[in-house]
């Protein structure tokens, strides 16, 4: 049986054989990698299931890395958990605008990390899962001018293609599904995580940024998606 392979980028070699050592023993298969250039040739080679990235490289940072990954079509889809240091906020939000599937802060638990990545592994294996059964399925949710195909994991505004990462995906789908309903950001994320509980529920909110940004919704004057003060969000 084929072990789930991670991608451990950190140019820090000591945090990297600690994960090596800890999650090897949980089953894990682990890449070593110490740079960002490195990162994306062994993304495209290998093929890990997940990767662990983290910020602060000496070649390209992680942001550049997630970016670089998320807009290339052969690896966009790669899961990925940004390892981040606690002044490093503003690089965290940036990091989920661009595509991250969850980030974790230094100093970290290594039974934290393994559930953080064990979290978003169940998460990408469950939408396959989804897909899968319901591919010979008509699943079309329509939304004024957007068009969700829930099998394909497609979104078109106008006939145009918009490419969202998987949590993004998730969120713009259940509000569809919602319709005029208000969602709060604890069921929003629950609803990307599968858990009743987070650390912090401004992931939400960078997603929906992203989510509007995508769709050129703006937020003083929404088409698509209202933010409710206080509350949460809702798509019209």
């Amino acid at each position: 049986m084929n072990r789930t392979k991670l991608l451990v980028v950190d140019d820090e070699k000591n945090i990297v054989e600690l994960i090596r050592m800890n999650l090897t023993r949980s089953g894990f298969e682990i890449i070593p990698c110490y740079n960002g250039l490195d990162a994306i040739e062994i993304t495209l080679t290998q093929n890990p299931d997940l990767i662990l990235l983290d910020l602060m490289l000496p070649d390209i940072d992680g942001l550049e890395v997630c970016r670089r990954i998320r807009l290339d079509e052969r690896i966009h889809q790669t899961p990925i958990i940004m390892l981040t240091a606690k002044s490093e906020e503003t690089d965290k939000v940036i990091g989920l605008g661009l595509g991250a599937d969850d980030y974790i802060t230094k100093p970290f638990g290594l039974r934290e990390l393994e559930a953080r990545v064990r979290t978003v592994l169940r998460r990408v294996m469950d939408s396959k899962s989804t897909t899968a059964e319901t591919a010979t399925d008509t699943n079309i949710i329509q939304v004024q001018d957007i068009t969700i195909d829930v099998n394909r994991h497609i979104v078109k505004k106008q006939d145009e293609i918009i490419e969202f990462t998987l949590s993004e995906f998730k969120i713009l789908k259940k509000l569809a599904e919602s319709l005029e309903h208000v969602l709060s950001r604890s069921l929003l994320l629950e609803e990307v995580t599968g858990e009743k509980s987070t650390p912090d529920l401004r992931i939400v909110d960078v997603h929906i940024r992203n989510i509007r940004k995508k769709l050129s919704d703006h937020n003083d004057s929404p088409k698509y998606i209202e933010t409710i003060r206080g509350v949460g969000y809702k798509m019209k």
